[in-house]
C-alpha cells in the first residue's frame, strides 16, 4: 500500500493540544498512525493496530481521523500557514524516512509477553 507522510504545526493557546502532528495517511485518506507532539516535550504514537490489539469491542477501526484526511486539508498550502482567531495551521508533506525517524524514536517497545 502507498503512503503519504505530513507534518502539521499548530500555534495555538491551548496547553492540552499538540503543536505537532505528524501523519501517515493512505491513498483512501485515511490514517493508519499519527504522532501527537506537545509544547512540553511529551509524544504520543499512536496506531489503528493498537485498538484492535487490545481487542477493545468496537467497530474495526481503520483511521484514526473522522472523514478522510485530504478533504480535511483542503486550502492549506504546503508550508504556509493558516490563521483562524488565536490558531495558524501549517501543512507540509514529509518523506517517510522522516516519519519513522519519529515513530521509532518515540514509540513506546511492545510490551514483553509473560513466561
Amino acid at each position: 500500500m502507498s503512503f503519504s507522510y505530513y507534518r502539521c504545526d499548530w500555534i495555538h493557546p491551548e496547553n492540552e493540544e499538540p503543536v505537532i502532528v505528524y501523519y501517515e495517511v493512505d491513498i483512501a485518506g485515511d490514517v493508519p498512525r499519527l504522532i501527537d507532539v506537545f509544547a512540553d516535550g511529551r509524544r504520543q504514537c499512536m496506531s489503528v493496530v493498537d485498538f484492535t490489539a487490545e481487542g477493545r469491542d468496537m467497530l474495526e477501526i481503520t483511521s484514526l481521523v473522522e472523514g478522510s484526511f485530504y478533504d480535511g486539508i483542503t486550502g492549506l498550502v504546503d508550508g504556509i500557514f493558516f490563521e483562524e482567531g488565536q490558531d495558524r495551521i501549517s501543512m507540509t508533506r514529509i518523506a517517510a524516512d522522516r516519519f519513522e525517524v519519529e515513530w521509532q524514536a518515540h514509540r513506546l517497545p511492545a510490551p514483553d509477553k509473560l513466561h
